[in-house]
């Protein structure tokens, strides 16, 4: 058969994988993909935004507050990927206009430092001190041209001396005038309070869980459902299984997909070839509530 044949249900790109072998097309089921909806296109736009705009003595920042596993990290990686220039072998120096790091563990300034070295093309050496740091950091984020800079998992600075990083990351700013694109937890709001300064800098963005009633909600599962290669289709917009997934998953993105990215499994595995309520309750759930229940459990 050809890859179209009975496959109007899938997008045309997935369609082949339906002439791979069972465990080829789970591999190709079990593996991140992007779903570029309504938030995370706006997100992604103002990102760009801010990266082409002029220098100023205080540049555009951005704060990008979520629930944990509801997508903010996809969005700092699908960014970077799409802004990143092509390496160009013949030329004399890196132009890195944009970088993403992980925040440190604590307010530690030196592993904050080393972190933005790191992702720039260039480890720290032995026994530095802070000051050498940060002096070549800053060295070379204006060596490469960096405008814009990526923090994810920005509520991991919070700690005793926490203001002393919130200063490290103004400065950054103001010396070496690279915006900040920040992805965090609500929990940074309590941080970000011991520095109105750099508080003030930030425009904020909000990924709130997924409702039931969010039109988004709906284009989602009609996207994922064509984008899962099972032979049959799967009426994900279904009412009552629309709301089944949304419960099961607390309304997090990341739940939701890996949800039904095992649930896909099950039915190539079992033949069902379909995703609805007989596959999903095949899979369990982890979710933070989930592991709560779990925790305060009368048989623990």
């Amino acid at each position: 058969m050809s890859a179209s044949d009975d496959a109007e249900h899938l997008d045309e790109a997935v369609r082949p994988d339906l002439l791979l072998p069972d465990e080829q097309r789970i591999a190709r089921i079990d593996r991140d993909r992007w779903i570029g909806y309504g938030r995370a296109r706006e997100a992604i736009e103002e990102l760009a935004r801010i990266l082409r705009s002029e220098r100023r003595q205080r540049p555009d920042n951005l704060l990008i507050v979520g629930a944990s596993n509801n997508g903010k990290t996809a969005i700092a990686r699908r960014f970077i990927a799409r802004m990143l220039p092509p390496e160009n072998p013949d030329a004399r120096y890196s132009t890195i206009p944009v970088a993403l790091i992980q925040a440190p563990n604590g307010p530690r300034i030196p592993q904050l430092l080393t972190s933005i070295r790191a992702a720039l093309g260039q480890p720290a050496g032995r026994r530095e001190s802070t000051a050498q740091l940060r002096a070549e950091a800053y060295r070379i984020m204006r060596g490469v041209g960096l405008r814009l800079l990526l923090i994810d998992d920005l509520h991991n600075i919070r700690g005793s001396g926490v203001a002393t990083i919130l200063v490290e990351l103004r400065e950054i700013g103001s010396v070496a005038g690279v915006s900040l694109g920040c992805f965090a937890t609500k929990e940074i709001a309590y941080a970000l309070r011991q520095d109105d300064q750099l508080a003030n800098r930030f425009d904020l963005m909000t990924l709130r869980r997924w409702q039931i009633e969010d039109p988004d909600y709906w284009r989602l599962l009609h996207t994922l459902g064509r984008r899962l290669p099972l032979r049959a289709p799967s009426i994900l917009t279904d009412p009552d299984l629309a709301s089944h997934i949304i419960t099961r998953s607390d309304g997090l993105i990341g739940a939701m997909t890996r949800l039904l990215r095992q649930a896909a499994v099950q039915a190539v595995r079992t033949g069902h070839e379909r995703i609805d309520r007989a596959m999903l309750d095949r899979v369990a759930t982890t979710t933070p509530a989930s592991i709560e229940a779990l925790a305060t459990s009368a048989y623990l």
